[in-house]
C-alpha cells in the first residue's frame, strides 16, 4: 500500500501552477489566474460560493486590484497570499495544475 505523499511532496507537485498564480498576481493578468481555475474550482467570498463564470470574474477582479503580493506561505497543496498592504488575502489549494478552490479572506 503506498504512503500518503508528504506536505512537502504536495508542495511540490503543485510548484508549477503556484509560480503560475504568482506571476498573475504580480502582473495584474486575471485573465492568467481566471484560467488557472479548474473549471469546477469554487471561490468562497463573504457573500457565498461561486463556481464557473463567477468564479473566473473574481479571479479576474482580484488579479487586477493591482495590490503587491507577499511570497505565499505553502503547507502542502495549499498557499495563502496576503496583500503587501494588508488588505486582500486568499487561501487556494491546487491540484493536477490548477487552483480547485479559493477562499477569498474579507
Amino acid at each position: 500500500m503506498a504512503a500518503h505523499p508528504t506536505d512537502a511532496e504536495r508542495a511540490e507537485r503543485v510548484a508549477g501552477v503556484r509560480a503560475r498564480v504568482d506571476d498573475a498576481l504580480r502582473d495584474g493578468d486575471g485573465d492568467a489566474l481566471a484560467g488557472l481555475l479548474r473549471s469546477d474550482a469554487a471561490w468562497v467570498s463573504a457573500d457565498g460560493v461561486h463556481d464557473g463564470d463567477d468564479a473566473r470574474a473574481r479571479a479576474r477582479e482580484l488579479a487586477g486590484r493591482g495590490v503587491a503580493w507577499q511570497a505565499p506561505q505553502v503547507s502542502g497543496a495549499r498557499a495563502v497570499w496576503r496583500g503587501a498592504g494588508g488588505t486582500d488575502a486568499f487561501v487556494a489549494e491546487m491540484r493536477g495544475g490548477a487552483v480547485v478552490w479559493v477562499a477569498q479572506l474579507p
